[in-house]
């Protein structure tokens, strides 16, 4: 019996290419031969480890606009990434739905060729030699801060954890980063005891890969502005995408350096991951 063909043509960077493997995850598993489509080049060697789908990259936007009547013969089902998501769901829900699937919130990243499942939803064991936990700490920060002072932040963290940046420097764009490999990025996240940063694209990947998460959520309030939208809160963020999850905390809106500390202090003593 031949399988049936389903491609899904993720157009945006890093968190809305990850959303759109929500739909290639769902359509494999109802039975459809799934190709995931990229114009993320860095999230390949990622997504190359997840066997449910085949993921290929292309190398622009026209490649919709030209091949869709080619593909059209050879698949049975486009799923094409929306031109606006419409923020009535989480992106996973909502790209899943189009693509005809349950709409389900969750999505799982993988690092290896085997399922990084003994991992994943458990707290990681890295410390230094001081015995302080790991944290590797977003430069999305750094873009992203809305007035925080983020060296004071920072400093205070130092005191109980000490601080890995990851991604890209604040003088890029991801679009600029196009050359660099994420999946150095991806290790060292998995590598540290938890994330910190604001929501993004490298939220999205640290909660795929199952490492524990603490989020800003001012720039969730930025895009409620820029979108004429409220209650993103409830659709943005991985809260939202892992609702049963107890290893990920998001932050109150422009809370203080010093309530923000102390929230990751409790969030860590109830994952037992904090030394004092």
């Amino acid at each position: 019996m031949i399988k049936k063909k389903a491609a899904v043509i993720a157009t945006g960077w890093l968190g809305d290419t990850i959303a759109c493997t929500a739909a290639a995850t769902s359509l494999a598993e109802s039975g459809y031969q799934t190709t995931l489509f990229i114009r993320w080049p860095q999230l390949k060697p990622i997504l190359d480890n997840d066997k449910r789908f085949l993921t290929r990259r292309y190398w622009h936007i026209n490649f919709i606009k030209l091949f869709k009547p080619i593909l059209s013969m050879y698949y049975d089902k486009i799923i094409i990434e929306p031109s606006g998501w419409s923020y009535k769901d989480p992106f996973t829900a909502e790209i899943r739905r189009l693509a005809g699937c349950e709409p389900k919130v969750d999505y799982e990243l993988f690092l290896n060729k085997t399922k990084h499942s003994d991992n994943q939803h458990s707290v990681h064991n890295h410390t230094n030699a001081e015995g302080k936990p790991v944290i590797a700490v977003s430069r999305d920060l750094e873009k992203r801060a809305y007035g925080r002072n983020l060296a004071e932040f920072i400093s205070e963290l130092s005191k109980f954890a000490i601080i890995k940046w990851v991604g890209l420097p604040s003088n890029k764009s991801s679009k600029q980063g196009v050359r660099s490999d994420i999946l150095d990025t991806a290790n060292s996240i998995h590598e540290a005891k938890m994330y910190i940063g604001p929501e993004g694209g490298l939220l999205w990947l640290a909660a795929g890969i199952g490492c524990s998460c603490v989020y800003f959520t001012e720039h969730i309030l930025h895009l409620e502005k820029v979108n004429h939208k409220v209650g993103l809160d409830k659709i943005l963020g991985s809260k939202n995408h892992f609702p049963t999850r107890r290893d990920i905390l998001a932050l109150h809106p422009y809370c203080t350096n010093a309530e923000a500390i102390q929230s990751i202090i409790e969030f860590m003593k109830k994952l037992g991951t904090y030394r004092e």
